[in-house]
């Protein structure tokens, strides 16, 4: 089965492909001018310092003849041997990685960002450098689907040092502490320093899909769940149809997943429920419908809890509120308004007092800032999605329960700590 991620590559998009340090500077682009004269020689294999090096100039070399625009003159510096001299190869930085010797130099990061090249695909290029960590393309024009990234599971150990994550790289990398991130075409992409090490769970191969603020369209691949991201942001496009009921397999390596602002419709998924890892789920601003399923109440690590602007209705399950929130919880933020619902119990009751739980433009009565009845009649009248019901009987994960278990006094969390919130305003 092709488990490849079918999302077309004719917008902005941000791949988070794992942490580490190796960084390329952000600055402009120079312009090369091309060779004179052909080049006749071809580098063989014994030319290189060792085999990965080699590997990696078929792979570039492949890659450059599928190129159709290089207003820069970029590639006409992709000759010879020495792909990581500071003049030859601009764009491609090597590193020695962990546990390899010191003088085993592979290619870690492939920058691109303003070169403005044309190629039709990705594919056969960077998923078949297997020691790439870092992959910066905005600005360009590549077409094609997302590349499979089963070659490119290069564990790199995060090690936290005083604020900021690093990775454990050998000397002569760049010290700067970002995450490694993918960037197509003209997505602002910008995590750098600003991000705090509580965004940094003590993760390998962590991997994230950002697609935020574009026009995409189409529904979300059914596969979705079979990947191994971390983090999900899929936010202010024109996604449609049904979350996937794979997201469930996303369970022990989700952290956060955005969907807000598209055209997502159907049930409120029971799946999503599952996602006892995820510390954001926001599908604010969709066509969702029915009651929210009962297996949400397993949501043991989640701090940011999004369903506002859909077409939920029901009674807001009192298990949901119970979840631990406020100084001695995780739960930050629960925002329910502008749905349908019609009833609360006491523990959504309190989380209100709380200043957690947010139900303004419902149809709640007896509180403030509801709908106006007519408003609410009128949808409450119209035929409804057969949808779980939320008073269904859930079993969660064992996870929910050893999460509930672990949780302490929770620290306050900036908005822009999270990652994909800190991505959707770049």
């Amino acid at each position: 089965m092709d488990n490849r991620l079918k999302f077309p590559l004719t917008h902005s998009l941000l791949l988070l492909l794992c942490y580490a340090a190796a960084v390329v500077p952000g600055s402009a682009a120079p312009e090369y001018r091309r060779s004179r004269a052909p080049v006749t020689y071809y580098p063989q294999p014994n030319d290189f310092p060792n085999e990965q090096l080699y590997h990696a100039y078929v792979v570039i070399q492949r890659f450059k003849n599928t190129i159709t625009c290089d207003p820069r003159h970029i590639t006409s510096s992709w000759i010879g041997h020495n792909i990581c001299g500071k003049t030859t190869y601009v764009g491609f930085e090597c590193a020695t990685l962990p546990g390899h010797g010191n003088n085993n130099l592979t290619v870690t990061s492939v920058s691109f960002d303003g070169f403005g090249l044309c190629a039709p695909r990705l594919e056969g290029f960077i998923d078949q450098l297997p020691d790439l960590a870092l992959f910066q393309a905005s600005a360009n024009n590549f077409g094609g689907d997302i590349p499979s990234l089963a070659g490119l599971d290069y564990l790199l150990k995060i090690q936290i040092i005083d604020e900021y994550a690093q990775a454990d790289f050998s000397a002569g990398t760049p010290q700067r502490p970002d995450f490694l991130y993918l960037c197509l075409k003209d997505l602002l992409c910008r995590l750098e320093n600003t991000l705090h090490k509580e965004v940094l769970p003590d993760y390998t191969n962590a991997k994230a899909l950002l697609l935020n603020n574009n026009f995409q369209s189409g529904s979300l691949p059914a596969n979705l769940g079979f990947s191994k991201l971390s983090y999900l942001a899929l936010a202010n496009n024109n996604f449609s149809g049904t979350i996937p009921p794979s997201i469930q397999h996303l369970q022990g390596s989700l952290l956060e997943i955005l969907l807000l602002n598209n055209q997502l419709s159907g049930c409120l998924p029971h799946e999503l429920g599952m996602l006892t890892n995820a510390a954001v789920i926001d599908a604010g601003m969709n066509h969702l419908t029915g009651p929210i399923p009962s297996s949400f109440s397993c949501l043991s690590s989640v701090e940011q809890l999004n369903l506002a602007g859909n077409r939920l209705y029901g009674e807001v399950p009192d298990a949901l509120c119970k979840l631990p929130a406020g100084p001695a919880g995780r739960l930050a933020n629960l925002s329910l308004s502008g749905n349908y619902f019609t009833s609360i119990g006491p523990a959504c009751a309190a989380m209100i007092k709380d200043g957690v739980l947010d139900v303004n433009k419902n149809c709640i009565p007896g509180l403030d800032n509801q709908r106006r009845p007519v408003e609410c009649a009128a949808f409450l009248s119209q035929p409804k999605t057969m949808c779980r019901a939320s008073s269904t009987q859930v079993k969660c994960p064992a996870a929910a329960s050893q999460n509930a278990a672990a949780r302490g006094n929770r620290k306050a969390r900036d908005y822009y700590s999270y990652v994909t919130y800190a991505t959707l305003h770049g």
